[in-house]
């Protein structure tokens, strides 16, 4: 595996000259998954709290079951989303130019239902070993971290085959991937003074060193063979 520095420099390299198609991409994907949630969010039960006498006010009944429906579809559309994303990451690493076209389809079109076991079962896991205390489920969401590549790479591995192979994938290197993702820091903080703009250049460079991480450890053979698990050990 080459060092975190490494991995940002590639991918600063291989995002030269495709930052156009990956942030427009991205933004009329957070549009499509946006949708859903605002619309969830207008049927909302919504309080106005007074802090000086310690009550609220009933401000919106809301609709209940409209915002439970449609905060369900929203969140089934952000998990298409994050596979149709990662398609157009691996893209970017493997040197290739998204085609706008296919990455918003991608998500949507090729086994929607075995991304949504995926997103169901990861969040899941990680939630049961959040229950035990946060740094455990911190180090599951790493341990899983690896199923959109998987998925995108065998189209016909199972959800649940996903999580566990990237466990397996990710054991012994989730500090390092760690350690990647916390290089990133200064920059996402320096990107709150400009409201978020600045993300839309580092967001791809991120994704796209995290993606490089990933081809290293999917290529170098060196994942172990063991035996489905679908409650693995977070700490190997």
């Amino acid at each position: 595996m080459k060092r975190y520095y490494e991995y940002k420099e590639e991918a600063k390299n291989l995002m030269s000259g495709r930052y156009g198609i990956v942030i427009g991409t991205t933004i009329v994907m957070a549009i499509i998954a946006g949708i859903p949630t605002s619309i969830a969010d207008n049927f909302a039960t919504k309080y106005r709290f007074d802090f000086e006498t310690m009550t609220r006010t009933l401000i919106q009944p809301g609709n209940p079951p409209l915002n439970f429906l449609f905060s369900l579809i929203g969140s089934i559309v952000a998990a298409l989303i994050v596979y149709s994303t990662t398609s157009m990451y691996i893209d970017v690493a493997n040197n290739l130019t998204p085609m706008f076209g296919e990455v918003i389809k991608k998500g949507f079109t090729e086994k929607p239902l075995r991304t949504l076991v995926h997103q169901f079962f990861v969040g899941l896991f990680v939630l049961m070993w959040t229950f035990l205390f946060i740094i455990p489920g911190f180090i599951a969401s790493y341990a899983y971290s690896m199923g959109y590549y998987i998925m995108n790479h065998e189209i016909d591995i199972s959800a649940l085959d996903a999580i566990s192979d990237s466990k397996n994938y990710m054991r012994g290197h989730k500090l390092e991937l760690f350690i990647l993702d916390l290089s990133y820091l200064g920059w996402y903080l320096l990107g709150i003074l400009t409201f978020g703009i600045l993300w839309l250049w580092i967001v791809p460079k991120h994704q796209t060193a995290r993606t490089l991480f990933f081809n290293d450890l999917y290529y170098s053979g060196k994942t172990q063979t063991q035996p489905t698990n679908f409650f693995p050990n977070v700490e190997e």
